[in-house]
């Protein structure tokens, strides 16, 4: 007995086997992340999501082959196919949510989920009650077995693949694995009905209670609903996972921001300055480009702290890093290398203007940089590459060599400056 497909329907089938793969991944997923009656609840959910997937799929799958004969269905046997898609869709997730899923666990879940929905499939047609009775060709029917089998273990294998990732990567693998079970779903369904033989002059069973409306009515509000549900399953794992996303990224920045900002000032800290350092020497390949680092020390500073609460201490070297900034330089890095030390590093790949205009500010710091309630003794060392060294550590060594401020004073001799000059000639 000859039929044909309606493409609209069997569309309609692939699109329902898509949801209730996704939304069986999405609760395998949440499966791993919670634990006692929390976990029964998303198992179960999971189960009857899948479940009522597979059979709506199936019933869809029918209802878009077109043949003379009318189809009709048992009622119990119908209810039996769902039963069975529910069952195998609990166990396959029950498996694949396992702490620990080797590939042992993988493969007995790929035959309990294949073997489901392969099971589902042919009760769902022996519900049809034909005389005389349907038969299948060997080849076929196993070939829709194997499909179901193969295609459910790659999806499975993805779903714990996913597991493991945040964000809109695990999104889109979960699709893919979701893409991959539909076409199990459909594969097996679709080559499963080319397997079927229709006796010439069948016809369905006279006491089939599910006739005409009485299943497909059911069938698509069944599929309606489910397919909202699915929708807004769908939605709701794709937003959380973007929250997930966005959560990492800002811990990330925040981990990062403690890791190289001084957290009293917001200035670069000591591994910071060390890293730039180092990004200086390797941009320099060694000649290049010559720069300065200068240590500006706080030689005054444990006498000034003592008995200070943090939050004040706090603000005053917020006020005296500003101050700094604005007293340098523009284009000179400033980090605050220690609690009473910060560090400038002046590049000057064209001339030593940026150094020299840096020591002439630095020289006004003891009467320029003023912070209420503290008179700071402030003492400065330097040192420069290449003239000084070629490693970070000799130049920071170097310039922690610190001398006073006073030095560079208008009526003293500049004694710093003039090192400085001797050495950029």
């Amino acid at each position: 007995m000859e039929g044909s497909y309606d493409i609209s329907l069997v569309s309609l089938s692939y699109l329902v086997a898509i949801l209730a793969s996704y939304c069986a991944l999405y609760f395998g997923t949440q499966l791993t992340r919670v634990e006692g009656n929390k976990r029964r609840i998303w198992l179960i959910l999971g189960s009857l999501s899948m479940g009522l997937g597979i059979w709506s799929m199936h019933f869809i799958g029918m209802g878009a082959y077109q043949m003379n004969m009318p189809m009709t269905y048992d009622l119990t046997m119908t209810v039996v196919s769902w039963i069975a898609a529910v069952l195998a869709s609990g166990l396959a997730l029950f498996l694949i949510s396992k702490s620990v899923a080797g590939v042992g666990v993988l493969i007995v879940g790929s035959l309990v989920m294949g073997m489901g929905i392969a099971v589902m499939h042919y009760l769902g047609m022996a519900a049809m009650r034909i005389t005389p009775s349907v038969s299948y060709d060997p080849f076929w029917f196993t070939v829709s077995i194997v499909i179901a089998i193969g295609a459910s273990g790659a999806a499975l294998a993805i779903c714990r693949y996913t597991q493991r990732l945040v964000g809109r990567q695990a999104v889109g693998f979960q699709g893919i694995a979701a893409l991959v079970m539909g076409a199990a779903i459909c594969g097996m369904h679709y080559t499963g009905m080319v397997a079927v033989i229709y006796p010439q002059g069948a016809m369905p069973a006279m006491s089939n209670e599910l006739t005409g409306s009485a299943i497909g009515t059911p069938i698509i509000l069944a599929s309606v609903l489910f397919i909202v549900f699915s929708l807004l399953a769908v939605y709701s794992d794709i937003k959380a996972r973007n929250n997930e996303e966005e959560w990492n990224r800002q811990e990330a920045e925040r981990v990062k921001k403690m890791a190289f900002v001084d957290e009293a000032t917001g200035l670069p800290n000591r591994s910071r300055l060390e890293h730039h350092l180092l990004e200086s020497l390797v941009e320099t390949g060694g000649a290049a480009s010559p720069f300065t680092l200068v240590m500006l020390e706080m030689s005054n500073y444990r006498e000034l702290s003592a008995g200070m609460n943090s939050e004040t201490l706090y603000q005053r070297l917020h006020t005296l890093s500003e101050q700094i900034q604005k007293l340098i330089p523009a284009g000179v890095y400033l980090a605050r290398y220690s609690n009473a030390t910060f560090g400038l590093v002046i590049h000057d790949a064209i001339d030593s203007t940026a150094v020299n205009q840096t020591f002439g500010a630095l020289s006004k710091a003891p009467t320029a940089l003023k912070v209420t309630g503290w008179t700071v003794n402030w003492k400065a060392g330097f040192s420069r590459f290449p003239q000084t060294g070629h490693s970070s550590r000799m130049l920071i060594r170097e310039a922690l060599k610190t001398a006073p401020l006073a030095e560079l004073s208008n009526d003293k001799a500049p004694a710093m400056e003039s090192g400085v000059q001797m050495l950029i000639n």
